[in-house]
């Protein structure tokens, strides 16, 4: 029983030791972010739930509306659960200026729509257009310059693509074979921080494969933002009036102020 046992741990141990190896010859980074671009995808409207682990152990959980394109338009709307069912955010881009109404703190911003934007008000360091590549589950980042590895404990060809300041490390699953490449985890580290990205609970919806479960977290903070779509709807009939707002009235116009630093 002992030398079973002893055998047993061996063999776990070197199995352990091994993990997957590409059942595929070493690919083109290039060919594999081809095909991970959704460029079909111009696009989306879903809703859904955000569950937020704020600094300081506050938890906020919320429904969302959100609709997001190409162009860097987002509208974003936060909506308490029952029965209050009270708006407590909503934020728009028409892709050049940057708005929040926070109802709940009775404070309004507006700011150029960037990186610096997104990220005072979401904590996350991501352009409006880069937070819908992030939604749809492409690749954040692409350029002509990459490198490639394996991961065989993930079994993920371990892409690095680097455009400007910002670079990105996608982990793209590889060992179930070409046929079911999909990004499940992304690191993004641009001027305004960094924010790890994983994905979970991909769905077929008209031919394309989306993420409908994405965890947002910093590395080296105990804070993250978990999106649970419940629908997802692609390329949507959206009206231009939907990614702007008017400030309320009476209410101070706080400006989104982008320097070397993110203040307001």
């Amino acid at each position: 029983m002992k030398k079973f046992i002893t055998v047993f741990v061996l063999v776990w141990g070197l199995a352990s030791c091994t993990g997957y190896s590409r059942p595929y010859s070493t690919p083109n980074p290039g060919n594999i972010m081809s095909t991970l671009a959704l460029s079909k995808i111009n696009s989306l409207r879903s809703q859904g739930k955000v569950d937020a682990m704020m600094g300081k152990g506050k938890r906020v959980k919320v429904k969302v509306f959100l609709i997001a394109d190409r162009l860097g338009r987002i509208r974003f709307d936060a909506v308490t659960p029952p029965p209050m069912n009270a708006t407590v955010l909503l934020l728009t881009s028409d892709g050049q200026t940057f708005r929040a109404n926070d109802q709940r703190n009775k404070k309004y911003f507006q700011g150029n729509a960037g990186v610096c934007a997104v990220k005072a008000m979401l904590g996350i360091p991501l352009s409006p257009a880069q937070l819908f590549a992030m939604l749809i589950g492409e690749p954040a980042v692409s350029s002509a310059n990459m490198t490639l590895s394996w991961d065989k404990k993930c079994g993920c060809e371990v892409i690095t693509a680097k455009k400007g300041d910002t670079t990105a490390r996608l982990w793209v699953l590889g060992h179930k074979g070409k046929a079911n490449w999909r990004v499940v985890k992304q690191v993004i580290t641009g001027p305004k921080g960094k924010v790890k990205v994983e994905y979970r609970g991909f769905k077929k919806l008209n031919g394309f494969t989306i993420p409908h479960r994405i965890r947002l977290s910093s590395p080296g903070k105990k804070e993250d933002t978990v999106f649970a779509f419940t629908k997802i709807e692609i390329n949507p009939e959206v009206e231009v009036e939907a990614f702007n707002q008017e400030p309320p009235a009476g209410v101070e116009i706080r400006r989104i102020i982008c320097g070397e630093g993110a203040t307001h």
